[in-house]
């Protein structure tokens, strides 16, 4: 009969509650809206008024209030005012509401109310704590939320509510399945930002990219747009930076990308109609530094200041993977590039996310970890922690190197035409797998001629019949999610990738780490402090780890996530934390909640000396394999019907 929408039943439950007189403001400020909207509103509902002989009594200078029999008409205007909270509430998921609320909060820079979240989003207060204390979770110690008789409000520096910002769109971008391409990060975040915002910022980095015509990692690229897009967000609303943070890092004076850092900034502010600052200038500039893009660098005093810290990272993780990459300049020469921006990186506090992060723990899970112990006294030197990202991006250095020392793999791409297509695809994947990958570009009609006995697995963007090898299906523009099949693929089909992790560990090493003492079986836990606690108690008091051990493994669990195989965890801290090399592992009755959403039931914590880094490959190699095996051992029950910590040793010495 009436089709009034959730703000005019909103306003419709104001105005019967209020026996005073209120200005049309009040309602506004209320709502979130101009007082052009209410009386628009108002006239709107007139009609509706009318049938009730409900009159809308309008007084200059004093206001707007219903008169009339409001409480014969209670019944009806409150069964309108519930169907449309029930159909609005329907559409508002968990994730509706916590954007909402942060763009209001960090955005906007708003004060909020529960009682007012509620009525706009149709929704309990109880829910809305739940959504605050999400959003809560997101912050660190540089913002929290104040709240007293005047709401809840943001207070923290702006840097530390930027990035509390862009963790928020990290987790709002990891929401959706189909989020690979800087398009489309900038079509999710406009839930968040201002949409004119979005595209000058998304602009300038694509006019960034076509002038400086750079070689920029994708996720390095995204990085830095959704940083800038933040900066630019709060600066358009009059939020600017007031400090920038304390790098101290020596060589930063020998960066010249300030004057690109400005261009940038007058490129973006003279559409919008703002002014960056000064401080956000230098705080651009210090971005691109940090995301790998500058004018000039002076690479050789870079390599001076870097050349004996990646020689002995070389060094290092060769002698623990016995494989001598020492002679590898490729690999000298990345690495050289790739961690002084790293380092300034870290000591900003700016984050990249690597959304191959999962697929290169789970298929270099060794070199994965090794790195992260070599990179132990790296950490130390630079007084930085690296991420789990972070070690990501320096394993695939290493696993490129390590495949330059294997056999050449190849590729074959195949076209409906050939050359001009495949030139696409080639161009898109060239970045993404190893260098040591051969590429060869064939027409279909080609292929029965073609000798597929070398081809790891075919790409291609045409259908195939009767081929003798992997295919994967591409479209001929090569999507994101296109990508990400092909890097499966890759990890699936190429040859040796896992050669030099197929090693055993011998039967007596192993009896020299494991001692039934530190095993303990199907115990009754709740939580994953009180399984840590309990195995790091008993390894302090015999004196196997050091006093700040338990610190250290606590600080690798904020780091990153140390789950193995979906329902296995291998916590572990730094070797200098250890005095000996122990494993203690545990079982659980019940499966218990190890990070946001997942759960394990066996726990295997590492205590690794110094003394033994350069066994750490065999040691890890062997507990993959058994890890990997216990996936079928956890549907069958096998190990959490284990009774005796004997045959649990027995199960890793895999007798």
């Amino acid at each position: 009969m009436f089709d009034i929408t959730a703000r005019q039943a909103k306003l419709i439950e104001l105005l019967s509650k209020n026996e005073k007189y209120y200005p049309a403001k009040y309602y506004a400020d209320f709502l979130n809206v101009s007082e052009r909207t209410i009386f628009n509103d108002l006239a709107k509902l007139e009609g509706l008024f009318k049938i009730f002989d409900i009159v809308i009594d309008k007084k200059p200078n004093q206001g707007i209030k219903l008169r009339g029999d409001i409480t014969s008409s209670e019944n009806f205007i409150h069964h309108m005012i519930n169907k449309v909270k029930a159909d609005e509430s329907a559409s508002y998921s968990s994730l509706d509401r916590q954007v909402l609320i942060t763009k209001r909060l960090l955005i906007e820079n708003k004060t909020v109310t529960y009682q007012s979240l509620s009525m706009d989003l149709f929704i309990s207060t109880t829910s809305i704590i739940k959504d605050i204390d999400r959003i809560r979770s997101f912050m660190d110690d540089e913002v929290r939320l104040i709240s007293d008789v005047k709401g809840t409000r943001v207070q923290g520096t702006e840097i530390g509510i930027q990035k509390t910002i862009k963790r928020l769109a990290y987790y709002l971008i990891e929401q959706e399945m189909h989020h690979y391409s800087l398009s489309s990060y900038a079509k999710i975040l406009e839930r968040l930002f201002d949409k004119d915002v979005i595209n000058r910022v998304f602009q300038s980095v694509q006019e960034l990219v076509a002038v400086l015509d750079l070689s920029i990692s994708e996720q390095y690229l995204k990085s830095l747009f959704i940083s800038l897009l933040i900066l630019t967000e709060r600066s358009y609303r009059g939020f600017h930076l007031h400090d920038l943070p304390d790098i101290q890092l020596e060589g930063t004076e020998y960066l010249t990308n300030y004057p690109l850092a400005v261009e940038i900034c007058h490129s973006i502010s003279s559409h919008l109609g703002f002014h960056y600052t000064e401080l956000e200038h230098r705080y651009i500039s210090n971005q691109l530094l940090a995301h790998r893009i500058e004018v000039k660098v002076n690479n050789k005093y870079i390599e001076k200041l870097f050349s004996k810290d990646v020689q002995q990272m070389i060094a290092d993780v060769s002698k623990a993977i016995d494989i001598d990459l020492t002679a590898d300049d490729k690999l000298y020469d990345s690495l050289i590039y790739h961690v002084f921006p790293m380092i300034y990186r870290l000591k900003s506090d700016i984050y990249v996310y690597n959304p191959l992060l999962d697929e290169i723990k789970g298929n270099y899970g060794v070199i994965f970890r090794i790195i992260w112990y070599v990179m132990e006294s790296f950490e130390k030197k630079y007084d930085v922690k690296l991420t789990d990202d972070d070690i990501a991006f320096i394993t695939i250095h290493f696993q490129v190197a390590i495949e330059r020392k294997e056999q050449m793999s190849q590729i074959l791409v195949v076209c409906q035409t050939g050359l001009v297509t495949s030139d696409l695809i080639i161009n898109r994947i060239k970045n993404l797998l190893p260098a040591n990958i051969q590429f060869k570009l064939i027409a279909k009609p080609q292929l029965k001629d073609e000798d597929l006995s070398k081809v790891d697995f075919i790409i291609s963007s045409v259908q195939l019949d009767d081929v003798t090898r992997p295919v994967v299906y591409v479209s001929p523009l090569v999507r994101d999610t296109d990508l990400m099949k092909i890097y499966s693929y890759y990890l699936e089909y190429s040859s040796n990738r896992k050669k030099k992790e197929d090693s055993e560990l011998a039967s007596s090493m192993i009896s020299t780490y494991l001692n039934r003492r530190y095993i303990f079986l199907n115990e009754e836990m709740a939580t994953k402090e009180e399984c840590l606690d309990k195995m790091i108690h008993l390894l302090e008091k015999d004196g196997v780890v050091k006093e700040y051990f338990r610190t250290s493994v606590y600080e690798r669990e904020k780091l990153g996530n140390t789950l193995v195989q979906g329902w296995v965890a291998v916590p572990h801290a730094l070797s200098s934390m250890a005095n000996e090399t122990k494993i203690a592992i545990m079982t659980t009755k019940q499966p218990i909640k190890w990070n946001n959403e997942s759960y394990v039931s066996l726990i295997i914590l590492l205590a690794v000396a110094e003394k033994d880094i350069v066994h750490i490959r065999e040691l890890l190699g062997h507990l993959y394999k058994i890890i990997l095996k216990s996936e079928s051992l956890e549907k069958s029950h096998f190990i959490k019907n284990l009774n005796q910590p004997d045959d649990l040793i027995a199960l890793f010495q895999g007798q």
